[in-house]
């Protein structure tokens, strides 16, 4: 079934947000000094691009 054109904006909204997400996740890991604090930020900006690929497979199914 073929996604609404509201569907594909929310969908285009999540898919900026994980882009932030990932780009200040990124930035946290980057400037942290603790260690724990650095691999935490990395895997919740590992999370945030698997979720962004999932959004991502729905724009591409919906544009087919």
């Amino acid at each position: 079934m073929p996604l609404t054109s509201k569907e594909l904006m929310l969908i285009q909204d999540n898919i900026s947000m994980c882009e932030n997400n990932i780009k200040y996740l990124q930035g946290c890991a980057q400037i942290a000094a603790d260690s724990q604090v650095k691999n935490l930020c990395n895997q919740l900006a590992s999370d945030e691009k698997n979720d962004l690929q999932i959004l991502m497979k729905h724009i591409n199914t919906a544009a087919q």
